[in-house]
């Protein structure tokens, strides 16, 4: 018993130093728990990531910069349609962005303008990320002043960048080796990977953006509205009779004004099908329906893009102009003034007045499109902006297609040192498609991910047996081998650098050049007599092919020494659309398919396209006459080799 009381007795009068000692193991025990479970709080169902104390709060601080660095970049790509960066080809020309948007003065590059399709890629968007977060790190960092007083840190390599637009989130990670001691000389450690997840459905609203701007070059929907306003509104002349002696006119200023209000109040009644939108927002119909399904917005103002409207449902978009500059051109017009034209009434009714008008109109404006993803419980609200310029060319949707804008992802810094790190000894031989044989002087790319390696020129291999080049490679399982060489067609291929020796064949398409191409013109009464050109004509050539992505744009006359030029490695049929206008309207055209024998191209030196003359005068006529231009086609001989 005595033993017993003893050891009660020994249990409730511990020294106050060995309470300390547990309750410190306990604190520790707790805090080692709230770190583990605050680090998983962005990585559930992935690896567990067990963080020193003494390193956690630099991770956290790393990280932290990371989150403010990023979620600015994504805001600013959300407001300019894409870019955090302007590139200096598009910031040295005034007509490639909106500049005056209400309070602010940054610049918004157009997605479509002058017959430019200019959509930022995903992956230039995501180098734009990258790019930001890389340059902005170092000053958020800031020598990691806040641990000077307890820490020396070291860093011991350049930062690494790489982002993921995934469906639900962005994620960011960062390979940033930096060396941890503490000043006391009794801790050391080495800290190289970082990241952090927000939840911004940052590709899901860049989908849709893109898939607006795709349907819009398809369906010239804004185009097709700005028509419908201006023609039913009294105000702006388009084609009537009157009968009246005196001259009706109008000015052109005024019509402008009136134009630019009936944008600003009616755009915003469009409304994306699937999307989020609300139905109580309209003007009633005329004959009193005042219900949503039968007013007239509902009936003309719903778009739809895309036929799996549910991905988009959580989604709002809306479309807007906001005064900005609108150019307006009217014919017939003198001096900004628009005139009716006297006609006599014919036989009994000479003694009757009448006046008729018929105007064309050239109208190009900014529109801006908002997209917003609203928040839930797991996403951010995000929104994403851009613009794109509407062309009305002679009362139609302007249809020109100059191009499409190359976005080129620009190297990272760190491309040179993943070049420099190479592995495995890869040959690729480069060979002519159409003819099997070898060919040198190639220029070589090699590029994986973000990375781009100059790997050089291909030349003789084993004594001029075959033509390549063989060379040790960076690690790679899924790069992809480009080759460019004069004469040819810049070609591709998939390669893995992952084994050694591993061989690749880059086949190239040689390409034919003419330099010597014209257009004529057959009436359509009387196709059998061929004709030049008028001195004001000109003519816009698209050549596609039926079974590959190729497709060239030519012009007649040709304004410099820009070369037709036509695959010359098979037998290939291709799309041909040639439209011929002078200065006022399209006056002739071709639409149709040719085939193209491989051999008889290789021995050509000249083509000729043969189009159809317009005879017909009135616009209505004109319209119907480019409608059936693939009928009228048929009546005159298609391009030919000579």
């Amino acid at each position: 018993m005595r033993n017993k009381k003893r050891g009660v007795l020994g249990i409730l009068v511990f020294s106050k130093a060995q309470v300390t000692i547990f309750m410190i193991f306990a604190v520790v025990i707790i805090l080692s728990g709230m770190l583990f479970f605050f680090y998983q709080r962005q990585s559930a169902g992935k690896a567990v990531e067990i963080v020193q104390p003494e390193v956690a709060p630099i991770k956290q601080y790393v990280e932290d910069c990371l989150k403010s660095i990023a979620e600015d970049g994504l805001q600013r790509i959300g407001l300019s349609g894409g870019y955090i960066n302007i590139p200096p080809k598009i910031d040295a020309d005034q007509r490639t962005y909106l500049t005056n948007l209400p309070g602010s003065s940054f610049k918004m590059p157009y997605w479509r303008h002058d017959g430019i399709q200019a959509i930022p890629t995903e992956d230039f968007i995501n180098q734009q990320l990258r790019s930001h977060i890389k340059n902005e790190l170092k000053n958020c960092i800031n020598n990691f002043e806040p641990f000077g007083s307890r820490f020396d840190i070291n860093q011991l390599g350049e930062p690494i960048v790489d982002v993921k637009f995934d469906e639900n989130d962005v994620s960011v990670s960062l390979k940033y080796p930096i060396e941890i001691s503490a000043k006391g000389g009794n801790f050391k450690a080495v800290r190289d990977n970082f990241g952090y997840t927000i939840q911004v459905r940052f590709k899901k609203v860049y989908e849709l953006a893109k898939t607006i701007m795709e349907r819009e070059n398809i369906d010239y929907f804004l185009e097709r509205k700005t028509i419908d306003l201006y023609s039913m509104d009294t105000e702006i002349p388009t084609t009537d009779v009157e009968v009246r002696c005196s001259t009706r006119q109008w000015q052109l200023s005024s019509i402008k004004e009136k134009l630019k209000t009936l944008l600003r109040v009616n755009l915003p009644y469009i409304k994306v099908k699937g999307t989020d939108y609300s139905t109580s927002l309209y003007v009633p119909s005329p004959d009193g329906q005042d219900t949503y399904s039968n007013s007239y917005y509902n009936q003309h103002y719903i778009w739809e893009i895309d036929n799996n409207a549910e991905k988009s449902r959580n989604l709002k978009v809306s479309f807007a102009y906001e005064n900005w500059p609108l150019s307006i051109y009217a014919r017939p017009s003198e001096n900004g003034i628009l005139k009716s034209n006297a006609e006599k009434g014919a036989q009994l009714l000479k003694f009757l007045c009448l006046h008729v008008w018929h105007f064309t109109y050239d109208i190009n404006y900014p529109v801006t499109v908002s997209i917003l993803d609203k928040e839930t419980n797991s996403n951010k609200a995000y929104q994403f902006n851009f613009a794109f310029m509407v062309s009305i060319d002679h009362n139609i949707p302007s249809k020109a297609n100059r191009g499409t804008t190359l976005f080129e992802t620009v190297p990272d810094l760190s491309s040179e040192d993943f070049c420099s790190d190479v592995q495995n000894e890869i040959t690729i031989f480069t060979v002519d498609n159409s003819t099997g044989d070898d060919i040198r002087d190639v220029n070589l790319t090699f590029v994986c991910g973000r990375y781009y390696c100059d790997i050089g020129k291909s030349d003789w291999l084993s004594f001029g047996a075959s033509a390549g080049l063989t060379k040790k490679f960076p690690y790679c399982v899924n790069g992809l081998m480009k080759g460019a060489k004069e004469g040819y067609l810049d070609s591709q291929e998939f390669i893995q650098t992952d084994v050694d020796s591993r061989s690749y064949i880059l086949m190239l398409n040689p390409i034919k050049e003419f330099q010597n191409y014209k257009v004529v013109k057959h009436l359509l009464s009387n196709p059998s007599l061929p004709q030049d050109l008028g001195p004001n004509e000109k003519a816009t050539i698209i050549i596609k092919a039926n079974d590959t992505s190729y497709e060239t744009f030519s012009v007649y006359p040709k304004e410099a020494d820009y070369p037709l030029l036509i695959p010359d490695s098979k037998d290939a049929t291709y799309d041909v659309s040639i439209y011929v206008a002078n200065e006022e309207n399209i006056v002739g055209g071709y639409i149709g398919q040719w085939k193209v024998s491989k051999d008889y191209l290789h021995n050509s030196n000249e083509v000729v396209f043969h189009v159809v003359e317009n005879e017909y005068s009135s616009e209505d006529e004109t319209i119907l006459f480019v409608s059936g231009l693939e009928s009228y086609s048929k009546n005159v001989p298609g391009p030919e080799l000579k």
